[in-house]
């Protein structure tokens, strides 16, 4: 049973290393996606080429992760906790399940930036069509450059939050570093259950070696007074 158990702890890893990738790659792309959305050079066909291929990378990215998170929730809600008997292995089995909640979390935040960039890019695309047919009517003018102000105030905003995120995401993959530090001291204590009595006899035994240490000691300076003022 312990066999197994490290066994389907290995598989657990290599998709948790798998997702933490792919995650990241997400992030990246949505931040791009959210960028390209907001420039004002949709029209151009180099930069409608390089979107097009982004959005469909967009598409299998997010399929792929899909299928890797529900893979992942199956292993460990199912065979891992089934083959988790001792305490140190049932914690291994919480700490993946935080990991993939944390992995969840941020891709369904990405998946929220790539829906907002995918509203923006039709409506910036119904509003470039509707410029070409205007021609030059002073008003909707007016309302392109309203909108180059906006864009460029958005893609700041957007620059921002991307750098909070990818700080974000750096402080909760070095979180996670912890946790699994943690978890691996918890199960090396647990795989050694006498190391913590044998910690505690090296305490007593120094403490005692202390204590006659300090009685011998005294026993000199005492005698050492007797001897010359007695």
């Amino acid at each position: 049973m312990a066999t197994s158990f490290e066994q389907l702890k290995r598989e657990a890893v290599q998709l948790e290393r798998q997702l933490e990738e792919k995650v990241s790659r997400y992030q990246q792309l949505a931040q791009k996606l959210n960028h390209s959305a907001a420039s004002q050079d949709l029209s151009m066909t180099e930069q409608g080429t390089s979107n097009a291929v982004s959005w469909d990378e967009e598409t299998s990215l997010q399929q792929e992760i899909q299928r890797l998170l529900t893979h992942l929730q199956d292993l460990i809600q199912g065979r891992l906790v089934q083959s988790a008997r001792s305490p140190s292995q049932q914690a291994v089995v919480g700490r993946y399940r935080d990991i993939m909640m944390d992995l969840r979390s941020d891709f369904e935040k990405s998946q929220q930036t790539v829906r907002r960039a995918a509203e923006r890019r039709e409506l910036l695309q119904g509003s470039s069509a509707a410029a070409v047919q205007s021609g030059n009517d002073p008003a909707m003018e007016h309302l392109l450059r309203e909108r180059n102000h906006i864009q460029n105030s958005m893609n700041a905003a957007g620059g921002v939050l991307g750098q909070a995120e990818a700080v974000r995401s750096d402080l909760r993959y070095q979180g996670r570093s912890l946790r699994n530090t943690q978890g691996l001291i918890g199960q090396i204590t647990g795989n050694i259950p006498g190391i913590n009595t044998l910690v505690e006899n090296i305490r007593r035994r120094r403490s005692r070696d202390d204590m006659i240490v300090a009685g011998v000691i005294a026993a000199c300076v005492v005698f050492t007074l007797w001897y010359m003022f007695g």
